[in-house]
């Protein structure tokens, strides 16, 4: 998991490397067979690089020791195993590949765990919140700190790597941990689950704090028991793994850990019986007031983040960046200006008299957390869309769906089934919901369109709750996956219901987004010729796909003027789309990287979107190309929301299909003059003079 330029380079860690036998000496019960220099670890042999030592994990689904040989011919220079395998290379052969990976990997890249302060965030709730009020809490403007989790990987304020699990593998983590000791962190919050804990990715780290947030029932499919899930949680608490424990004590887990804690523990929650009490003092759609009160503190914390659940992350947050030393009018500046993660009760829409949010909760307790919070800061009906994941909780659904039914108006609908009979599972839904609840619940298994329908049911003072996915933008199908995030199908239907406002002057009301993959080498001067425009656009939004050169550098240079938003790399429709949703003006206008905009062109379309009263403009491109193109469209939002966006067919016929929806909803104007060129600005036609 080597992070891309330029943020980090990649490897680097061991330039000089390591013996194996000297790694050996980590691990009990080892045998020795060979030796070579170590220059990097992995666990997958489709990344092995030269010089690597290769972990054969014997995972549930899949046995490393089978892909040894691959690992061998991608240039591993040596092997763990758990027994000896026929291949011409040095082996360690140690009990458990698992147990062993975490140290092994940490002595190779020099315990790099420990020339950081290192803040662990463990529990069923909150733990992607608390970690990045951490990271605002840790960080300074010459010192970044860093932050691993769900939503990805942080260094300061730039997402350089959008993750796969929650808490990654331990070779993956160990090299991640050095990667950032390099560049100069000095501070790390992460996200600890419980799978890591048990399957050991995190051993081989050593946390200057744990925080303990709270344990309820999930993962019960996994660890069987809420005991053995305690257990997986304690781990990290042990003195071999952590120096201090900062542990909520508003559940029974939270106090027996406490109890039984044999390193130094502050204890917090909303009782008396905690060394810091906490006090929800206001609460509403501007955020909480929240007081800490302990034997020798007093501190009032305000923040944005919204919901009583939240109290306890500040608190989590505040008081492991004090433990590091951090001043507390500093750690109180930090939270008040910290935005919400993506997907924690992310609003989409606060100016149109209803709300529409996005929140991962997928536990019951999550769930009731989230109706009573929306209950909360709206007056009106609460509803809600929910699925359930495949192969994951199945005990737990007719749960959620009971705890569903506290909302007014409910929508099941599919989450990611994976390999499971998405009707199934919405029939294991509705087995939790009586004959009285029934009546108010609908079953849509397309999720785009179970939005839509609740996005269009919404009245003043309703809030809508789609639930479940966060920031999550696929599901999958079996082998198929579907390209669909919660926000953005809800943003464009929101946006379909706009009632435009032609008395609204049209000046300083155009987005321009910007979509870009590895166009570092052209997109200044596309974003100069926007910053030219002798009409000024109100904002500009550059959407990522997953740039490993200097683009987000390229970005970055412009300051307050370009606004950043990463995504994956799901195809340009998906990104076009997500770009419109993250912005805000009435109209909006698409650039395409390497492009070039005459300074006169927002003018140009404006006035003639004015002048016919049309929802769309498009004009030429400046070398004869007859076909409309991405450059050349302006078309008002509330339109763009009605057509749906752009399409998933062929990359070439988006604008086509735009252009053709956008027409059935009012006038298209054209300007048969060339206001976009490619790379030359010079070469753009002179009738733009007579426009």
């Amino acid at each position: 998991m080597a992070l891309p330029n330029p943020v980090i380079e990649p490897k680097g860690a061991t330039e000089i490397g390591v013996l194996l036998s000297t790694l050996a000496r980590n691990i009990d019960d080892a045998q020795l067979i060979g030796d070579a220099v170590i220059q990097g670890v992995s666990s997958d042999s489709r990344t092995v690089e030269r010089g690597d030592l290769f972990l054969a994990f014997a995972g549930d689904h899949h046995d490393g020791h089978r892909f040894a040989r691959e690992a061998l011919r991608r240039g591993a220079v040596a092997l763990v195993v758990e027994r000896v395998l026929d291949l011409d290379l040095p082996q360690l052969v140690v009990p458990s590949v698992a147990a062993a990976a975490g140290p092994l990997a940490a002595a190779c890249y020099r315990h790099p765990s420990s020339s950081m302060e290192i803040v662990g965030v463990t529990g069923t709730n909150g733990k992607t919140t608390t970690s990045q009020l951490l990271r605002a809490c840790l960080s300074t403007d010459d010192l970044p700190a860093a932050q691993i989790g769900t939503t990805g990987i942080y260094f300061g304020d730039d997402l350089v790597i959008e993750s796969q699990l929650s808490t990654p593998q331990a070779p993956d983590l160990q090299r991640l941990f050095a990667e950032l000791r390099d560049r100069g962190a000095k501070r790390v919050s992460m996200e600890v689950t419980s799978h890591g804990l048990h399957r050991h990715r995190v051993d081989g780290t050593h946390f200057r704090v744990g925080i303990f947030l709270n344990l309820t029932p999930e993962h019960l499919d996994y660890h069987g028991t809420m005991e053995a899930y305690f257990d997986a949680k304690r781990r990290m608490f042990e003195p071999e793994h952590c120096d201090e424990a900062i542990v909520c004590v508003d559940d029974e887990w939270g106090r027996r850990l406490a109890s039984r804690s044999e390193i130094p523990v502050t204890t917090f929650g909303h009782g008396d019986d905690a060394d810091v009490r906490i006090e929800v003092e206001s609460l509403g759609l501007d955020g909480l007031r929240v007081r800490l009160i302990g034997s020798d503190l007093d501190v009032e914390i305000r923040s944005s983040l919204i919901g009583r659940v939240n109290s306890t992350n500040l608190a989590a947050a505040y008081l492991a960046a004090r433990a590091l030393g951090v001043d507390s009018d500093a750690v109180v500046r930090a939270l008040s200006a910290c935005a919400p993660p993506p997907g924690r009760f992310e609003i989409l829409t606060a100016d149109q008299g209803y709300l529409a949010v996005a929140d991962y909760a997928h536990t019951p307790d999550a769930l009731r957390e989230l109706i009573a919070t929306a209950r909360e800061v709206a007056p009106g009906r609460v509803s809600l869309v929910l699925g359930a994941r495949g192969q994951r909780y199945v005990e737990k659904r007719p749960q959620m769906a009971r705890c569903a039914t506290g909302a007014d108006r409910v929508w099941f609908t599919t989450d990611s089934p994976g390999d499971e009979d998405p009707d199934a599972i919405i029939r294991s839904l509705l087995a939790g919901v009586d004959d009285v609840d029934r009546k108010r619940v609908s079953v849509e298994p397309d999720r785009a369109v179970a939005i839509r329908a609740a996005v269009r049911e919404l009245r003043d003072g309703d809030i809508l709750l789609m639930t479940g996915r966060g920031p999550e933008s696929t599901q999958r199908f079996g082998e198929r996956h579907v390209v669909l995030d919660d926000r953005v199908v809800a943003k464009l239907e929101l946006d379909a219901r706009r009632d435009y406002d032609a008395a609204v002057p049209l000046h300083q009301t155009v987005a321009v987004v910007v979509p870009t993959w590895n166009h570092g080498g052209v997109l200044a001067a596309s974003i100069q010729s926007v910053l030219a425009q002798t009409t000024p656009v109100r904002e500009i939004v550059v959407v990522d796909d997953g740039s490993d050169d200097e683009t987000l550098d390229v970005v970055r240079s412009f300051g307050a003027q370009v606004r950043l938003e990463r995504h994956t790399r799901l195809g340009r429709a998906a990104l076009l789309n997500y770009g419109a949703a993250r912005s805000a003006s009435t109209w909006i206008a698409f650039l395409d990287p390497g492009d070039q905009w005459h300074n006169r062109k927002v003018e140009l379309q404006l006035a003639a979107l004015r002048r016919d009263d049309a929802v769309m403009c498009t004009s030429n491109f400046a070398f004869g190309i007859e076909d409309v193109e991405l450059s050349d469209v302006m078309l008002r939002r509330d339109v763009f929301g009605r057509t749906g966006g752009f399409g998933s067919g062929a990359e070439g016929d988006l604008e086509r299909e735009l252009l053709d929806r956008a027409a059935g909803f009012g006038v298209v104007a054209h300007l048969d003059a060339a206001l976009v060129t490619h790379d030359h600005v010079e070469k753009l036609d002179a009738r733009v003079g007579q426009a």
